[in-house]
């Protein structure tokens, strides 16, 4: 094969892989758990609470030490607009996903996943409710849970709970 054939292929298949690499996945909408789980210091103000369990980076601490912060993720309004950046850890040492207070609404989260590079996450914010997205691979829905109730990922892994309300 000469080199133009060569690099006409890699000119035409570059291009195709880096548009699969950031069509983020689309998800169903997530919102609070139906049980209702309040914050230890519930305070009724309009506002509620989220929390995104993504991907995880790899940080070394010496030789044989390691930390797994979670990565940072985007929150947009409805209609598109970038309304804040989550770091999601405070230091390359906090494993903890943030517990971010943020006003009740219609939300697009745009994150990385375990197993999918970008993932789009619509959520809904109740006033004093948590809001919880999974999208590592270790968090499983309560054994007796209706499988319509949950948000899934195209590999089958549920990410959180169904919203019941609608935009």
């Amino acid at each position: 094969m000469n080199a133009k054939n060569i690099v006409l292929i890699g000119a035409t298949i570059i291009p195709l892989l880096a548009g699969c690499a950031l069509t983020p996945v689309a998800l169903d909408p997530v919102g609070p758990a139906f049980a209702k789980s309040k914050p230890p210091t519930f305070v009724s103000t309009g506002q509620g609470w989220l929390r995104v369990y993504t991907a995880t980076d790899i940080v070394p601490d010496g030789d044989t030490s390691y930390y797994y912060p979670h990565t940072g993720y985007r929150i947009y309004t409805q209609d598109g607009k970038l309304l804040k950046y989550v770091p999601n850890h405070i230091v390359d040492m906090d494993e903890s996903a943030t517990l971010l207070e943020i006003h009740a609404g219609h939300y697009k989260i745009l994150a990385q996943s375990e197993r999918y590079n970008a993932v789009l996450v619509p959520v809904t914010i109740q006033p004093g409710e948590i809001t919880e997205v999974h999208l590592g691979t270790h968090w499983k829905a309560p054994s007796n849970t209706p499988t319509n109730e949950l948000v899934y990922l195209p590999d089958g892994r549920p990410v959180g709970w169904k919203s019941t309300s609608t935009n």
